[in-house]
């Protein structure tokens, strides 16, 4: 349309510019001449915006596919498959790992986040029955009497003032209480289980695990499939530069496609089939770091026998000498004795070995769930399944990485983790032991070449293999976008008028 225009003005000027104007008679017939063409014109343009604005509409009514946020519901409702995970125990279930870990790093940067983090505590023990009170907090009296302020409903402000009150009196409170509450789970740790093998068993009358397992499947592809076909998302996509109108050109498209696949080859479900097994090998190499440890930790494992047992004797030996030196202060009232500098010496220092001991304790938690669910067989999505389930283990390793990582970017990682592991099906991880990297990469080419497809060593090495997924996902982006049928002519229109 543009070029059309383009050769109709040129025309017109060339006749224009050699109508005579030397009589009135031929001034006035230029004139009628500029009078009839400036008519036509505008009639033609107001007919080519009228034509931009009807096909612009129709971005107006794009709606997002209300099944979408009906299919999450369903999917919200399967969460409670992470009550069933044998790699855990119920202290992962209960959330307490991650709470606790928050609480440790917050005590000393942001009171709001220490009480909302001790509420929440609270409320993970009350979901399993356990309605907890002042008198279970007997590590310290200054501690009960937070805890109590808190349980009455204090607003933060009156908090703030309590807490500053006790903290210059006793600097360890939030300390005291972050291991008074590990204390109490280990005191109410076989109620907890019955509570979650209860209801496991009332489940389990009328469903079976794996039933569970694969609806959250089928519900996940549903839902992303819908996503990735839905004109409204797509289009916010590319308003949001998510997506980028040169990537979808026909040129770029037909070099990616003939870069990986022969004419005989290519196919939806080859791009998918492809693409789950870069996704697959891509988690060996992206947390490779976790893999090598737990292989390390898998050759030793015989020796992890009875060490849980050993670390728990230690920690209620600990514990018993801090509820003495606790009785050992005098006073009932909060204000009426000054704590004495020696006894919160000897107490800080009872409490850091208790802090040491429970360290130790976590990562024999740890060990003895290797010693008695995993061996040097289990396959690479058995390992990443039990890193999963064990949040503490996660931190510990990937803040190895880097001691600058905050507490945000590390729970980010954890929960892109989960992801990674729990809402795909696999094929390679399900079905290979902790194998050599190298090996495995020859595998996957050898198999995709006698396929057709050209898939080499070089595409799948670290430096290479995000491009290489970027390629095929994109591949596959665009055939969701063809059965889609949105225009992208018109998608472009849009953007061209908008400059």
């Amino acid at each position: 349309m543009k070029e059309a225009l383009t050769s109709k003005y040129d025309e017109y000027k060339s006749v224009l510019d050699v109508l005579p104007v030397n009589t009135k008679a031929n001034k006035k017939k230029k004139m009628d001449y500029l009078t009839e063409e400036e008519n036509s014109t505008n009639e033609l343009l107001n007919g080519i915006e009228e034509e931009i604005n009807r096909r612009l509409a129709v971005f107006d009514n794009f709606k997002v596919n209300p099944e979408i946020a009906k299919l999450e519901g369903e999917l919200e409702k399967c969460n409670i498959v992470n009550e069933w995970n044998n790699y855990n125990t119920a202290y992962e279930k209960m959330h307490l790992d991650y709470y606790l870990y928050q609480l440790h790093r917050y005590y000393k940067e942001d009171l709001a986040s220490v009480n909302n983090c001790i509420k929440k505590i609270i409320e993970s023990f009350k979901k399993v029955e356990i309605n907890l009170t002042k008198e279970d907090f007997d590590f310290n009296t200054n501690a009960s009497l937070y805890i109590e302020k808190i349980l009455s409903g204090l607003t933060d402000d009156e908090l703030r003032q309590i807490f500053e009150e006790i903290y210059w009196k006793f600097p360890e409170i939030v300390r005291t209480i972050e291991i008074n509450f590990k204390s109490i789970y280990l005191k109410n740790e076989k109620k907890i289980n019955k509570y979650y093998e209860d209801r496991h068993k009332e489940f389990l009358k009328s469903h079976q695990d794996s039933e569970l397992i694969d609806v959250k499947i089928n519900l996940i592809n549903e839902i992303n499939n819908l996503k990735n076909r839905d004109k409204a998302l797509i289009f916010e996509k590319f308003k949001n530069k998510e997506y980028s109108l040169a990537s979808f050109s026909k040129v770029d498209i037909d070099k990616k496609t003939s870069n990986y696949f022969s004419e005989d080859s290519y196919s939806y479900d080859n791009l998918l089939k492809l693409y789950q097994t870069l996704f697959e090998y891509n988690l060996l190499i992206k947390y490779r770091y976790l893999l090598v440890d737990m292989k390390e930790r898998l050759e030793k494992k015989d020796t992890y026998k009875d060490l849980k047992q050993k670390a728990l004797k230690e920690i209620v030996a600990a514990e018993g000498k801090i509820k003495k030196l606790n009785t050992q202060q005098t006073g009932k009232g909060l204000f009426k004795k000054k704590i004495d500098e020696k006894w919160l010496f000897n107490y800080k220092t009872i409490l850091n070995e208790i802090l040491e001991k429970y360290d130790n304790f976590d990562d024999s938690s740890l060990n003895d769930i290797i010693y008695n669910k995993l061996s040097l067989d289990s396959t690479v999505l058995n390992v990443l399944e039990f890193i999963g389930a064990n949040y503490l283990y996660f931190v510990k390793l990937t803040k190895g990485l880097d001691e600058n990582m905050t507490i945000s970017d590390i729970t980010n990682r954890y929960d892109e983790f989960k992801a990674d592991i729990n809402n795909h099906r696999f094929d390679l991880l399900n079905n290979m032991a902790l194998l050599d990297e190298k090996q495995m990469k020859q595998i996957i080419v050898d198999k995709y070449n006698l396929e057709h497809i050209n898939l080499t060593i070089d595409a799948l090495v670290p430096e290479s293999i995000e491009k290489t997924m970027g390629d095929i996902k994109l591949l596959i982006e665009y055939e969701d976008m063809v059965i889609s049928k949105i225009d992208l002519d018109t998608v472009k229109l849009y953007f061209d008028m908008n400059k």
